[in-house]
């Protein structure tokens, strides 16, 4: 059995401490991104269904440019309170990790050397931390660019109509 210190074995602890608080507050923001994603995707859904129904009830067949603006208004503003979602819980996520990796290190006193085990620690955060943002972005994309399609598929049905 190797032999361990009393400062090994607090490094130890406090890694794996600080690690489990970091991945319990991943996943409590990768759930509430994807608990987004889906209330974004069903509002897409029922405004798609009641748009369609609308246009498949209107006795203006010829013009359905009014129906199809506001089916993409509809559009523009749940895309724009699902990218504000986004950048809240990107923002909140961002904060939290600050502060966690704050606590980490104060307990080591400030413009100490930090052990190798902190910086290892440290790294793993920055890691999760950039996995965060990155997916963050991606969702941020895809959802710029489905409305972005959106709004375009329903100005082409417009001017076709017009």
């Amino acid at each position: 059995m190797l032999p361990t210190s009393p400062n090994l074995t607090a490094t130890a602890e406090i890694n794996t401490n600080a690690f489990m608080t970091l991945s319990k507050l991943a996943f409590s923001n990768l759930e509430r991104l994807a608990t987004l994603n889906l209330n974004a995707t069903r509002a897409a859904l029922e405004g798609g269904t009641v748009a369609v129904g609308s246009l498949s009830q209107s006795k203006d067949v010829k013009n359905p440019s009014k129906l199809l603006a506001g089916a993409a208004e509809t559009a523009s503003n749940n895309a724009t309170e699902y990218l504000k979602g986004v950048q809240a819980i990107a923002a909140e996520t961002q904060k939290e990790v600050t502060n966690l990796v704050g606590s980490y290190f104060s307990p080591h006193g400030e413009g100490g050397n930090p052990s190798a085990g902190w910086l290892k620690g440290f790294e793993q955060f920055k890691g999760f931390a950039q996995q965060i943002t990155d997916m963050t972005a991606a969702n941020a994309k895809v959802a710029g660019d489905a409305s972005a399609r959106l709004a375009s598929s329903a100005a082409s049905l417009a001017k076709k109509g017009a």
